[in-house]
């Protein structure tokens, strides 16, 4: 009997946790760009500014997977065109016009230096696919 009683108390516990963390999180549309450097050359890879719809938003605004959207550049830049050794950041927004300002801005810092050479990535190149996750 103490087992039934404690067996419906952690149902309830963990059933609980599930109920909150799924109100918490939101889909939507996103638009994401990508930079990647290396302290071995003077390359910096830029992407596109790509949409990916369906993104879970989570804790007010904060990208699910982040990391793995880097990744994701990390990897294609690896393995597809055989560069390594790479950092790579994504940046993201749910406003197009923000992000282009962002991109903008960092395109114009790397351009404007001449110790570095700035490559871009366009779309058919690379494009980030969504990142699923279980909430």
């Amino acid at each position: 009997k103490s087992f039934m009683l404690l067996g419906c108390a952690v149902f309830f516990c963990i059933s609980t946790l599930y109920a909150k963390r799924d109100k918490s999180v939101e889909t939507q549309t996103v638009y994401i760009f990508g930079t990647a450097t290396s302290f071995e050359d003077t390359i910096v890879y830029i992407t596109d500014i790509q949409e990916i719809q369906g993104v879970a938003l989570v804790n007010k605004g904060f990208l699910d997977g982040r990391n793995m959207y880097s990744h994701q550049l990390k990897s294609y830049l690896e393995n597809g065109a055989n560069l390594p050794n790479r950092t790579c950041a994504v940046f993201f927004s749910e406003k197009k016009s923000k992000l282009e300002k962002t991109y903008a801005k960092m395109k114009q810092k790397y351009q404007s230096d001449k110790s570095i050479s700035c490559r871009m990535l366009d779309a058919e190149a690379f494009s980030f696919t969504k990142y699923d996750s279980e909430y």
